[in-house]
């Protein structure tokens, strides 16, 4: 056997072991790093308060109200079940207008259906400015676009 055919047959055979020995090395300590880095969940628990009676009824009552909700019989609307519930739920539902956490403001203008005063005394300027504006020509402008 040639010197340099020997030669080169014990570096490809100590390359491979070295690699294979590499690979092992390489593949334990990524295990090793896996294990540390892998969190450890502990679990606080916090003494909880119990809520008097009297305090979560009287919540309640401000939440729901006094009134016992009505039970009205459902009404099919539309062909789609989801918005069916949905509108028997709405129509079902107390609006709650006479409380201070009513979801809508009962204030003049909008409970008589008049138009809102341009009155822009204590308005910020952007909205006394929108308020103010005449929008004829934006809206000409759009009847323009779409062809009218």
């Amino acid at each position: 056997m040639k010197a340099k055919t020997f030669e080169n047959l014990i570096r490809k055979i100590v390359r491979e072991e070295i690699d294979y020995a590499l690979r092992r090395e390489i593949k334990t300590l990524k295990e090793d790093l896996r294990d540390e880095l892998k969190p450890t969940i502990t679990e606080h628990t916090e003494k909880l308060v119990e809520i008097p009676e009297v305090t979560k009824n009287s919540l309640r009552e401000k939440i729901m109200g006094t009134t016992p909700i009505k039970k009205y019989p459902k009404q099919n609307f539309t062909g789609n079940s989801a918005l069916n519930d949905l509108l028997n739920e709405t129509a079902m539902g107390d609006t709650n207008l006479d409380s201070g956490n009513a979801p809508v403001s009962l204030a003049e203008p909008f409970a008589t259906g008049a138009p809102m005063s341009t009155d822009t005394t204590g308005m910020p300027t952007e909205v006394a400015n929108a308020v103010t504006r005449d929008y004829s020509d934006l809206m000409k402008a759009i009847n323009k676009k779409k062809g009218n």
